[in-house]
């Protein structure tokens, strides 16, 4: 009687397993045409377009500037919150 009982235990394992799998999508296909992309330089600009002078020193001095806080062990979700106003 046990034998009787698995056969339709093992059918419906299988069919719920292929309607899993029918409905899955394919995970990293968008990732990958992305690195594509990238990798190509079919979306690239024409011509290099540099940073102007005056971005560049302010980003660089942002760059500096960094290193003059210590790196917390760990983040606190809540203080990245609502400091952009997105917040989502």
């Amino acid at each position: 009687m046990k034998r009787w009982l698995t056969v339709p235990a093992v059918l419906m394992v299988c069919a719920l397993a292929r309607a899993e799998q029918a409905q899955a999508p394919v995970v990293g296909t968008d990732t990958r045409a992305w690195l594509e992309l990238q990798r190509s330089g079919a979306a690239s600009a024409p011509q290099v377009q540099p940073v102007p002078g005056e971005v560049a020193d302010k980003v660089y001095q942002r760059y500096l500037n960094s290193f003059d806080q210590p790196i917390p062990a760990q983040f606190d979700r809540e203080s990245f919150v609502g400091r952009s106003g997105s917040g989502s």
